[in-house]
């Protein structure tokens, strides 16, 4: 049996075949994906890493598509979107189970509704729960993983293995600055993150939506509107912060002169574009895909981007988003 065969018998409905993944990308570039499985479940997940694994072909977990670039010549394995959809609040705790497909919007706004306060700060920012998790997502000195209790995990199998479900506490993640040792692993494969636990704190709900608006307010008054993967580079970091003890490391709130967006401005990123892609003339660290740019022209310019603040403040910034597939 060949591996379309396989995959088919294994996934059935969901599985698709030569997917073009612009169209699953908030920066909308990206050629075309081997395969493509929607899972709207957790057993789905598990069934389909199991089935790459048994197959021995990469997969890749996708959520909306955000803070991703996939290349032009496409993804040679399995790409599995998740949108697994469940939420549970223990009100006792103030905690609440979701699963990691959720889009963080929709979370935020189920807190809200339960009384429940803390992710405020995340609201407007693009993507799942899971994505959020796997780069330590944030805004001003706050971040997700500061709320997290646990992780339930789906480890993939060696030596032909089922997958096995493990449950690991916030310490495993070694939550740091978009950083976490889930992301940092290498290559592709790596463990899919299945549910998060969540501590929160009661509140007002009209507390609780007078800072959900200042944050909302903020991101539409700074941030660009168009295709992009959001935020591109990660603010430097200062000096003796990666040599801080493993374990949670809190960004502290840089200075704007600190920023990457402003490195990007004063250096001229504003003028840079690059076939298709420039960088936004609102805020200089997104890149707006404004005529059908490829890939490759948003590597490349995230590489003039790159050098602009090296020559002009020699520091090097670092992508907060990932590239994705064969380059």
């Amino acid at each position: 049996m060949d591996k379309s065969s396989f995959l088919k018998s294994q996934l059935e409905e969901g599985l698709r075949e030569h997917e073009v993944m612009r169209d699953h990308t908030t920066m909308h570039v990206g050629g075309v994906a081997d395969f493509y499985f929607e899972a709207k479940t957790t057993d789905d997940i598990i069934k389909a890493v199991d089935a790459a694994l048994e197959i021995q072909i990469p997969y890749v977990i996708l959520g909306i598509g955000s803070n991703v670039i996939f290349s032009d010549f496409g993804f040679p394995g399995l790409v599995i979107r998740n949108l697994t959809s469940n939420t549970a609040f223990m009100m006792e705790k103030s905690q609440v189970i979701v699963d990691s497909g959720v889009i963080l919007q929709k979370l935020i706004l189920d807190c809200v509704s339960h009384s429940l306060a803390g992710l405020e700060f995340m609201f407007g920012i693009p993507g799942t729960v899971g994505g959020a998790i796997y780069g330590d997502a944030g805004a001003n000195g706050q971040a997700i993983g500061d709320y997290v209790k646990s992780v339930t995990l789906l480890v993939p199998g060696e030596d032909g293995e089922k997958s096995k479900v493990e449950q690991y506490p916030a310490e495993w993640f070694e939550f740091s600055y978009r950083k976490t040792k889930l992301k940092a692993m290498a290559g592709y494969n790596k463990p899919v993150i299945l549910s998060v636990k969540i501590q929160l704190a009661q509140s007002r709900q009209e507390e609780i939506m007078r800072r959900l608006n200042v944050w909302k307010n903020k991101r539409m008054n700074n941030y660009p509107t168009g295709f992009s993967a959001g935020s591109f580079f990660k603010n430097p970091v200062p000096a003796g912060f990666e040599s801080m003890p493993t374990g949670r490391k809190n960004m502290p709130q840089l200075p704007k002169e600190r920023t990457a967006g402003y490195m990007l401005e004063k250096s001229g990123a504003k003028k840079l574009h690059q076939g298709g892609a420039r960088v936004s003339a609102k805020h200089a660290n997104f890149i707006i895909n404004t005529e059908d740019a490829k890939a490759d022209d948003i590597r490349k310019l995230a590489e003039q981007m790159r050098d602009s603040v090296r020559n002009k403040f020699d520091i090097t910034l670092e992508e907060e988003v990932e590239y994705v597939g064969q380059w």
